[in-house]
């Protein structure tokens, strides 16, 4: 885009670039700004020369004669030209010692997440697993990994997708708006992270929230279902169109397939599953909530049952 576009359409082009998502600009390495201390972002750019000619309908209106060719009133003297400065040379900046990302070809991805993911004994060493696994290409683009919160041994494990902007930022899941939510309706039915264990089936942001590719939710399965035995659950909700689409297999659409219970294997751990509607789609469609609390009193109803 030129340097002279107006400024209403250099702010529509930024609120464009905020609806599709694009909130973080990514260079080849990362920076650590926390390092730089009081120097802010942007301190050592030098604007680019404009040597072009500018169009009449943009330069020329803005082009101001130089100092020497100004008339000058009667009787008043021109000031004698200033001594020319010496040149100021750019500061000298170290390259950024950003985080380096060498990705695995995505068949011998999925062969090592399968390979690596049983090894892990506890849910710390499947943290440390992830943290150092390089077979998805989302841990290149994520600020941070997000792997579970609330209790380590739960009754109940939710599911969600994927984790978004505010989970990557916290290195948490169900932070944002939505796991407010979500922490509200648990509540409701007496639950809360110190008896349920919650996660998503990628552990890292996609770009702009997009949903991952077959590829993402392949490579991360084997780690959930790790995580899934891990946990010993008794009950594991589901939740959006998306997780019971590839977690639970289920092809039909949310609305059909929410509320029904279903045995579902998770490597060796089978449990009992219950595919409900995302809080996020309830913040959009308000008026759904009715068979979402159907589905919690659903919920309630089976921990009741198993006491």
């Amino acid at each position: 885009m030129s340097n002279d576009a107006p400024l209403d359409v250099l702010l529509r082009t930024l609120d464009w670039y905020a609806a599709v998502g694009v909130d973080a600009a990514l260079g080849e390495a990362a920076i650590d700004w926390l390092s730089r201390g009081e120097r802010r972002p942007g301190a050592d750019f030098t604007p680019p020369t404009r040597d072009a000619p500018q169009s009449p309908a943009t330069g020329a209106a803005r082009r101001v004669a130089p100092a020497a060719a100004m008339p000058q009133p009667a009787g008043v003297r021109s000031a004698p030209p200033p001594a020319s400065a010496p040149a100021r040379k750019a500061p000298v900046v170290a390259p950024p010692t950003g985080r380096t990302f060498s990705a695995t070809p995505p068949d011998a991805a999925v062969t090592a997440a399968r390979a690596e993911a049983p090894k892990a004994e506890t849910l710390e060493a499947l943290r440390l697993m992830l943290d150092t696994f390089d077979g998805c290409g989302l841990k290149a683009t994520a600020k941070s990994l997000c792997f579970y919160r609330g209790a380590a041994r739960a009754r109940v494990m939710v599911i969600g997708a994927a984790p978004a902007r505010e989970e990557d930022l916290a290195g948490t899941p169900f932070v944002g708006p939505a796991g407010q939510l979500l922490d509200r309706m648990l509540a409701a039915i007496g639950l809360d992270d110190s008896t349920c264990h919650l996660t998503n089936m990628i552990y890292w942001r996609p770009p702009g929230n997009r949903t991952p590719t077959p590829q993402e939710i392949e490579v991360c399965r084997p780690f959930l279902d790790r995580q899934v035995a891990l946990v010993q659950p008794e009950i594991v909700v589901v939740l959006g169109a998306v997780a019971v689409l590839h977690v639970l297999d289920v092809d039909e659409g949310i609305m059909r397939a929410r509320g029904k219970w279903r045995d579902q294997a998770f490597g060796g751990h089978t449990v009992r599953a219950l595919p409900t509607l995302h809080p996020d789609y309830l913040l959009r469609s308000p008026g759904a909530k009715q068979q979402a609390w159907g589905d919690l009193l659903s919920l309630k109803a089976a921990l009741q049952a198993g006491r």
